[in-house]
């Protein structure tokens, strides 16, 4: 299993789960009849917070909502190309986590954790994106459909027992039997959009410059010979991951 890449004490207070499979959240995704699987979505928060302190070493950022409520994000070696981030600098935060399971199919490779990370623009503020896929494969030992419970055994053989809570979850149970192979994925991905108050002026400068190339004066005639006005271009938006 890939390590935790971020860990959002303030936003994932109070929310305790029995063990993989043991959810409330809301349904995210139905089960196919062609291929069993099953999507909810756990979490999604969004918040505002400012830097309090960046450690290189440790890779961490700790940051301090408007509340006050401090977060920890622990984003790893393999964390490379995201914007360079400053003690004091001010966040907007947006926290997903999901949760998947698929029945894997006979003789199919393990599941691989990965971890994706982009950065780019929204709206001219820098913007970073970590997203950590957690992927275990599972056996199922037994399943009692009247509670919605199941218990399973993983790859380092460790026994669970779990109640599905979603109509989802529920709904693919019942496409399982006692011996089937299911490869779990739990998905935990937080963006991060800069907003300094010297990035919002020189965001705003370019907004003006481009409104007044691209508008003439009133009543002004404009020669033929004259070129026209360039718009200044939008900085690009970079796609979520």
């Amino acid at each position: 299993m890939h390590p935790v890449v971020s860990r959002l004490a303030s936003l994932a207070a109070g929310s305790a789960a029995v063990c993989a499979l043991a959810l409330g959240g809301v349904v995210a995704g139905l089960p196919s009849e062609a291929h069993a699987q099953a999507s909810v979505l756990l979490k999604h928060q969004s918040a505002k917070a400012v830097v309090e302190t960046v450690d290189h070493d440790a890779r961490e950022l700790l940051l301090r909502e408007a509340n006050g409520h401090l977060i920890t994000i622990e984003y790893g070696s393999a964390v490379r190309d995201l914007p360079h981030v400053n003690a004091g600098d001010k966040l907007s935060i947006s926290f997903v986590e999901t949760l998947g399971a698929d029945l894997a199919p006979p003789g199919s490779p393990l599941p691989e954790s990965t971890l994706t990370t982009a950065r780019g623009y929204v709206h001219g503020h820098p913007r970073g994106v970590i997203a950590s896929f957690r992927r275990e494969r599972a056996k199922i030992d037994s399943i009692d459909l009247p509670t919605h419970t199941v218990s399973f055994s993983t790859e380092d053989g460790s026994s669970h027992v779990a109640v599905l809570r979603t109509q989802a979850m529920q709904d693919f149970l019942k496409t399982l039997k006692v011996g089937d192979v299911i490869d779990i994925t739990r998905m935990e991905s937080i963006s991060y959009v800069i907003l300094n108050e010297q990035t919002e002026a020189a965001q705003d400068a370019a907004n003006a410059a481009a409104a007044a190339g691209a508008t003439s004066a009133p009543g002004a005639p404009v020669p033929a010979t004259a070129p026209q006005p360039a718009t200044v271009p939008t900085a690009p938006v970079a796609p979520a991951q």
